[in-house]
């Protein structure tokens, strides 16, 4: 009664399963199908005017989820903003973000794949003087 033991044998599978991989350099599958969707996803930019402290979860969600975040604070007390403002700061550290501030009371925070171009500042000052 000696039977040879192994581990392939007890789960299921064969050495001959391997004959059924195809090694080849150039082998493709038919069909890839990425499980990230935010691969799928296009990107969007959200507007919020915050009004107390408790908005800030919504708004980290967003950034969190990829996208791009303005706010425009004229509805906000000073206190509110600044702890707004410290929380997305650590929000967009975390995802490797930036923010840049578009006007006093309006900022622009993004996720890290955002690219901003041209210089709203810049036309603000010319604006404003």
């Amino acid at each position: 009664m000696s039977s040879k033991f192994s581990f392939s044998n007890f789960f299921g599978t064969d050495d001959d399963d391997e004959k059924y991989i195809d090694n080849t350099p150039n082998y493709r599958p038919d069909k890839v199908v990425s499980l990230d969707k935010k691969v799928h996803e296009k990107s969007k930019i959200s507007v919020f005017e915050p009004r107390i402290y408790s908005d800030v979860k919504v708004i980290a969600s967003k950034l969190v989820d990829n996208n791009a975040v303005v706010i425009n604070f004229d509805s906000a007390d000073n206190e509110s903003i600044k702890r707004i403002i410290d929380f997305l700061n650590g929000v967009v550290f975390t995802i490797n973000g930036s923010i840049e501030r578009i006007s006093d009371r309006v900022f622009l925070f993004t996720p890290h794949d955002f690219t901003v171009s041209g210089d709203v500042k810049k036309g603000l000052d010319e604006k404003f003087r």
